[in-house]
């Protein structure tokens, strides 16, 4: 947006000057038929000057028209133009309303794991677990590993997901102790013990 402004603001000074330089145009254009007809009215008089004199301000007169009419039409492609930019600047802001309130109908696609990790959690009384083999504990549901238990370490849980299992408190030398952290791992892994 801040192109089309810059775009704008540039056309609009172009047009400005343009209008300034006509202004100027007309007003030399005006004084010098008012030097043609006080040439005619001395003509009349006879007491006129050369000719050659009146021939040069016709001249000029027309010169100046001619200028002026190009810069009139010059202005008037500016114009055009501008109507044509504006013109295509608000299809251009139609189409992206458009696409911005269109909606993607396909469900996002994930892995498996993403997918089951989902899963609603499910909370049940607690019991005791056991690794079958060594295994990765991570911080969440498909999180970051955080440790690795080795084989038949024992722990306890009561809540899960369908392929997810939480580790509420372990055991350490024969004794529970409460996990302090979030620690999870795949259920997979684990037998009731």
């Amino acid at each position: 947006m801040k192109v089309l402004f810059l775009i704008f603001l540039f056309l609009f000074l172009a047009k400005a000057d343009e209008m300034s330089r006509i202004e100027a145009i007309v007003e030399d254009i005006t004084e010098l038929r008012s030097e043609y007809k006080e040439c005619q009215e001395e003509l009349k008089s006879k007491t006129a000057p050369s000719v050659t004199k009146y021939k040069k301000l016709y001249q000029n007169e027309k010169q100046k028209n001619t200028i002026l009419k190009a810069e009139l039409e010059y202005n008037d492609d500016l114009d055009k133009s501008n109507k044509n930019l504006s013109k295509r600047i608000k299809e251009l802001e139609k189409e992206i309303t458009k696409l911005k309130r269109k909606q993607n109908n396909f469900p996002k696609l994930m892995m498996k794991d993403e997918a089951e990790g989902k899963d609603e959690l499910i909370r049940f009384k607690a019991r005791s677990y056991k690794l079958k083999y060594d295994s990765i504990i991570y911080n969440g549901i498909n999180g970051k590993m955080i440790t690795k238990w080795l084989e038949n370490t024992s722990f306890t849980s009561g809540v899960k997901t369908k392929t997810w299992i939480k580790i509420t408190g372990y055991f350490v030398n024969k004794k529970w102790t409460a996990a302090k952290k979030d620690m999870w791992i795949k259920i997979k892994q684990v037998e009731i013990k």
